[in-house]
This record gives C-alpha cells, sequence and structure tokens, in this order.
C-alpha cells in the first residue's frame, strides 16, 4: 500500500523540477531580439558602426537590400528593390543586432505642399501739369485755367483764394510784372506692391490640385431646341479672379517635377458687350503654364507678365496750345501709365503623410468650458465631517 501512494508522490515532484528546470534554462538559451527598423529609398544606404568585431552576416532577402561589411566593426545596407527584409549582425561578444529593412521608392507616401504667393507690382504714375496764365491791362484780359474769371479775385482787398485740395506743388507768380500773373499746379502719383493671395495647397504625388480665389459671372448663351423654331437662353458661369493648377511628381527625395499654371483675371467692363439687354464684361487675364524640375524647399519665381495702359490728356485754347514751348501756357496736360506686374512665388516641400511636420499642423487648444460644471460644482465640494454626537 506504501508502494502505490509513493508513485503518484515521486511523479509531482519529478515534474514539478522538469518545469523548473525548463524555466530556468529558456532565457540562457534564448536571446531576445530588439528589432530596429530602417526605412531606405531606393539606392540609398544606411552605415552601421558596431562596438565589437563582427564575426557573422545573415540577409533574408538580398534582392531587397544588400550588406557590405567594410571593416571589422563597420557595415553598410544598402537598398536594392521595393520591400522589406531582415539583416542579422552577430559580434564576437555574443550580441546579436537584428534590422528590419524597409526599402520603397522616394514617392512613396509622399505628398507635396506648395506654397505661393500672388503679387501685384503697381507701375502706375499720373502725371498732372494744369498751368494757369492771366494777362490784363486796361483794355485786355486774358485768362487760362483757374484764372479765365474773377472769382479767385476778391472784389474788396484784390486778395487771390487758391482752390481748395490742390496738386502736391503750387506755383503762384507775377513774373515781377503788373499785367501778368502765372499759376502753376504739378502733381505726379506712383503705385506700390499688393498682395492678391498666399495660397498652401496640398496634394498626393502626382495628383492635381486647384485653387480659386475670385467668383464667377453668369453669361447668356444663346441654343437652338430640335422642334421649335424660338431659341432657347441658358446661363453659364465663368470663373475668375486668382487661379492655381499644379501638379507635382517626385523623382527623387531632393528633386521634383512641378507642373504648375497660375493665372490673375479682373472683369474688364470697358470692352463689354451688351447682348439683348445683358451686359456681358470681358475677362482680362495673365496666365502662364510651365513645367520644370525644381529642388524641394527652394522657390521658384515667375514673374514678366505685365498689363500695360498709357494715356495723355491735354486741354488748352485751339491753335495756341499746339505753339512749341509758349503753347505749355495755353494748355494743361495729364499723363496716365497703368503698369501692373505680376510675380508669382512658388516653394514645393515633400512630406511624409504618417510623420507631418510641426508647421503644417494645427494645434487646438482643448475646449475648457464645461457646460455641466454648474449642476455638478455642489458636489465637488467635499462633504462636511459628520458630527461627533458622543458623549465627551
Amino acid at each position: 500500500m506504501h508502494s502505490m501512494h509513493a508513485r503518484p508522490i515521486f511523479s509531482r515532484a519529478l515534474v514539478a523540477i522538469l518545469c523548473a528546470l525548463a524555466a530556468f534554462a529558456a532565457p540562457l538559451g534564448a536571446q531576445q531580439d530588439v528589432v530596429q527598423r530602417i526605412d531606405l529609398p531606393l539606392g540609398r544606404s544606411y552605415p552601421i558602426t558596431t562596438s565589437s568585431l563582427i564575426t557573422r552576416v545573415s540577409i533574408a532577402s538580398p534582392e531587397v537590400a544588400d550588406v557590405v561589411v567594410i571593416t571589422n566593426k563597420e557595415l553598410v545596407i544598402n537598398a536594392k528593390g521595393a520591400g522589406e527584409t531582415d539583416a542579422i549582425i552577430w559580434l564576437d561578444n555574443g550580441e546579436r543586432h537584428h534590422y528590419r529593412v524597409s526599402v520603397h521608392s522616394p514617392a512613396d507616401r509622399m505628398q507635396v505642399v506648395l506654397y505661393v504667393k500672388f503679387a501685384e507690382v503697381q507701375r502706375n504714375l499720373l502725371s498732372n501739369l494744369n498751368p494757369s496764365l492771366l494777362f490784363r491791362n486796361d483794355h485786355v484780359r486774358v485768362g487760362t485755367g483757374i484764372l479765365n474769371n474773377d472769382n479767385v479775385f476778391d472784389q474788396t482787398t484784390g486778395a487771390i483764394t487758391l482752390p481748395a485740395g490742390g496738386q502736391f506743388l503750387s506755383l503762384l507768380t507775377d513774373f515781377d510784372t503788373r499785367h501778368l500773373l502765372a499759376f502753376l499746379d504739378v502733381q505726379s502719383q506712383k503705385g506700390k506692391v499688393r498682395m492678391l493671395a498666399e495660397p498652401n495647397l496640398i496634394a498626393a504625388n502626382k495628383e492635381n490640385a486647384t485653387f480659386l480665389a475670385g467668383g464667377e459671372i453668369p453669361i447668356p448663351v444663346v441654343s437652338s431646341v430640335s422642334g421649335t423654331s424660338t431659341p432657347q437662353v441658358g446661363i453659364q458661369y465663368k470663373e475668375f479672379g486668382v487661379r492655381l493648377n499644379f501638379n507635382a511628381e517626385v523623382i527623387s527625395d531632393s528633386l521634383l517635377k512641378l507642373n504648375v499654371t497660375p493665372e490673375v483675371s479682373n472683369l474688364d467692363f470697358s470692352n463689354a458687350l451688351t447682348i439683348s439687354g445683358f451686359k456681358i464684361p470681358a475677362l482680362s487675364t495673365r496666365r502662364v503654364s510651365t513645367t520644370i524640375d525644381v529642388k524641394r524647399d527652394e522657390s521658384l519665381i515667375i514673374s514678366g507678365m505685365f498689363n500695360d495702359n498709357r494715356s495723355e490728356v491735354k486741354t488748352g485754347i485751339p491753335f495756341l496750345m499746339d505753339v512749341p514751348i509758349l503753347g505749355r501756357l495755353f494748355s494743361s496736360t495729364q499723363w496716365q501709365n497703368n503698369q501692373t506686374e505680376l510675380l508669382v512665388i512658388v516653394t514645393p516641400v515633400v512630406v511624409d503623410p504618417m510623420h507631418p511636420r510641426f508647421n503644417d499642423t494645427l494645434k487646438l487648444q482643448p475646449d475648457t468650458a464645461l457646460p455641466a460644471r454648474p449642476a455638478i460644482e455642489p458636489r465637488l465640494v467635499a462633504p462636511l465631517a459628520p458630527r461627533d454626537s458622543s458623549p465627551r
């Protein structure tokens, strides 16, 4: 009877000892690897320097990546084909390094952010030259400009009242004579630069992106309907304003192929058409389309799109205003030069959608307003300790 009970006891003890030995031997015989990930574009290399001598190297898929040992402590992993593979390195001190290499095309998972600035350089020049001349004696009075009548003279004191809101420079002189008086009014105006739009567009690799800051004008279109003799009038909408179309392709990790078409259009009512009571304005458009190779993070400047309008208006006394040199005293001339240049600055930036840059993300503050706070605030106050009613 004693032998029958000894076998189960011995068996249980043997199993416990074997389990303990297995648990103790497992960490000694197996080394837990920490896998380090390496992300490489095609045609790029990744150098590794070890602290001890390299004894062995293994690569799972040589068609994806290749390992070249340079010295006994340095090696290089070269990206050869798209895919994923493992590289394992053994050192003489017993350490083992495990790398998981992911090789991809430079354009994979890439997006292009296009920073654009539309600026209009106004080179407007407006010049006014308005001379006024008065000759008066006991028998003759001749006046031009503001001196063509006696409204500027005070009939009591004889003082001269110049017009309010005159030009930048005014000159009044009698040339040290008794019968001649001249007034000269001169002003010149120039324009400056103004920003039209500063859009930032983002699109995936080889995809299109469009920007429009402006509006649409309705244009009536007459069309005939089969079976009827009465034409039908429909409406089509034409876009105008600041427009940009672009398509970017990532060629490599440092070069992009960029197709960009900036356009600026304005309504031109001076060349409008009137059809059946509808006044349709024309469009003044400046557009350029180009495809170039540009380095990432570098700017492309497109300029030279001019709009030039010149005019000269001359008013004066017939025949006398055409006299050389002296005709200036009998006429008023206004020159107007409206010249604008469209300047477009384009800066493409390649970003990884999985790891966006800090300046491409919008940080929002959390909402600190708690609508239910007035209802739950009384419960947030710690309740008073119960009064001790025990006798003292």
